[in-house]
């Protein structure tokens, strides 16, 4: 934009006549000197000497001072002494001067010798011998000096008009700026929004919306990432796979709301005895599911006789009471003696719960090889 402006202010002097052509003299006339300069004189002609160089003529406020002579003082001169011949043709001495021969030489009055102060002509300034036309008002240039003013008219037309389109694309490009910055805060709010939505989403997917553990997809995907971890450097996993023990006479004598705080004191229970790397989760109606990594069967068991006794203490003083509230828990281990198959280890933790069931209920009982064998020919094995 600046070079732009410069070309322009260029192309308008030179149109305007104020700038010569390339390798051209200024026509001195047309273009006149600065004030108080004098032209260039002109080259010489080929063969000549260059002209003399006179002194600068003397500023103006010298010119203007009268001039003056420097006052003399007058001088006296006594006439010569006379001389005498005598008949002899040799010439008479001369006599002395006396005083009254000098007496007799009266000098002249003053006021009848002209002095050169009282004779000199009165002082003329120059501008009192200029023409009256000719005079010009102090200070001011003289009429071949002053400059064109169209041109700087122009020369301040362009300028404003570069000004002027510099400054609406500053103004465009800030607004343009402030504009993108707006369309910036307002997609990065939509994409929090929307992230917020898609981990509420996901989290939903895979919990349990009234206990909030894990819903039986996302508890069976995590159990088997856990299983093909463990398998490599042959470390066990226990399972505990437990339900409600006559939840669904608590549902039809103290109605569902009741049974609903009967599971959610269940799920309190059991959070506050899990540690970080337990996996815990739903697996339909009043039965849930417990996996401990690198926890072996006889420590599982312990957790879940644990687990047990706290239900049972607990819930005939919570708020809503459930009295007669207890648990029935199956435990089975995975390892490399016994395989590390998903459907195996649950198949064998759901018969240890059939096993803890036929007992009475209200007991935890750890799988072992004669449970498989005591099921009831054809009963459907359930899968997670």
């Amino acid at each position: 934009m600046h070079r732009l402006a410069g070309l322009l202010v260029a192309a308008v002097l030179a149109c305007a006549g104020m700038m010569p052509a390339h390798g051209q003299q200024g026509d001195p006339a047309r273009f006149p000197p600065p004030r108080g300069m004098r032209p260039p004189p002109p080259p010489p002609p080929p063969g000549m000497p260059p002209p003399r160089r006179f002194p600068p003529p003397p500023p103006p406020e010298a010119m203007r001072q009268p001039a003056t002579l420097p006052a003399t003082v007058p001088i006296v001169t006594a006439p010569a002494p006379a001389r005498v011949a005598s008949d002899s043709g040799h010439t008479a001495g001369l006599q002395p001067e006396t005083p009254a021969t000098a007496s007799r030489v009266a000098p002249a009055p003053a006021a009848s010798i002209p002095t050169p102060a009282a004779s000199a002509p009165p002082p003329v300034s120059v501008a009192d011998a200029l023409p009256a036309g000719a005079r010009a008002a102090p200070g001011s240039p003289p009429e071949s000096h002053k400059a064109p003013t169209w041109p700087w008219l122009v020369l301040l037309a362009v300028l404003a008009a570069a000004w002027w389109t510099a400054w609406r694309h500053s103004q465009r490009l800030k607004a343009e700026t402030e504009r993108l910055a707006r369309q910036q805060r307002v997609l990065k709010s939509a994409h929090s929004h929307l992230q917020r939505k898609s981990e509420k989403l996901q989290h939903l997917s895979m919990h349990d919306p009234l206990t909030g553990t894990l819903n039986r997809q996302a508890f069976g995907a995590e159990l088997r990432d856990r299983i093909d971890h463990l398998s490599k450097y042959g470390q066990p996993l226990s399972l505990i796979v437990f339900d409600l023990d006559h939840f669904k006479q608590i549902n039809d004598r103290h109605g569902h709301l009741v049974g609903d705080a009967a599971l959610a004191l269940v799920v309190g229970v059991v959070r506050e005895h899990l540690v970080s790397d337990d996996l815990f989760g739903r697996f339909g109606g009043d039965e849930f599911m417990i996996a401990s990594p690198g926890q072996d069967a006889a420590r599982t068991l312990s957790l879940a006789e644990t687990l047990r006794l706290a239900v049972a203490a607990r819930a005939p003083h919570a708020e809503p009471p459930v009295p007669g509230l207890t648990l029935s828990l199956g435990v089975a281990q995975a390892d490399p003696d016994q395989g590390y198959q998903l459907d195996e280890l649950f198949a064998r933790a759901d018969a240890a719960l059939y096993a803890a069931k036929q007992r009475g209920r209200n007991h935890a009982v750890a799988a072992d090889e004669t449970m498989m064998a005591q099921l009831v020919p054809g009963t459907v094995r359930r899968h997670l």
